[in-house]
């Protein structure tokens, strides 16, 4: 079974992306900021890594970077509702570090779901 880490400090799009993903057969572990992701994904083997920019604590720039490091890179996408500027200005930054796709918030589930796959089979 696939596994996917999502990323986010809002409970309510964690849940709603872990049900749409869960519906789908996978497995699906949450985290509320980039801290508590690091230690799951230093842990354990994730398929695919979704991520939020703007959180407290580690944001998403580091944990791209550190995933980055760990030849990983090409299994996060990133999402943004934006911040201080546009979340397209964020999702440009993200393309940077070489992430597998960029969403806005809010998401379009089947076209977040379809990009989970295309990563997925691209790694098997």
């Amino acid at each position: 079974m696939s596994t996917i880490l999502i990323i986010d400090d809002d409970e309510q799009f964690n849940l709603m992306l872990k049900s749409a993903m869960e519906i789908k057969g996978y497995e699906v572990e949450t985290a509320s900021n980039g801290k508590e992701a690091k230690t799951l994904y230093q842990n354990k083997k994730f398929d695919v890594i979704i991520t939020d920019i703007i959180m407290p604590d580690v944001d998403g720039y580091e944990v791209i970077l550190d995933l980055r490091r760990m030849g990983m890179s090409d299994r996060v996408i990133a999402v943004s509702g934006g911040g201080r500027t546009a979340a397209e200005d964020y999702l440009v930054t993200a393309q940077h570090f070489d992430v597998a796709a960029t969403f806005n918030k809010p998401v379009d589930l089947q076209a977040i779901r379809a990009k989970v796959e295309e990563i997925i089979q691209n790694h098997q």
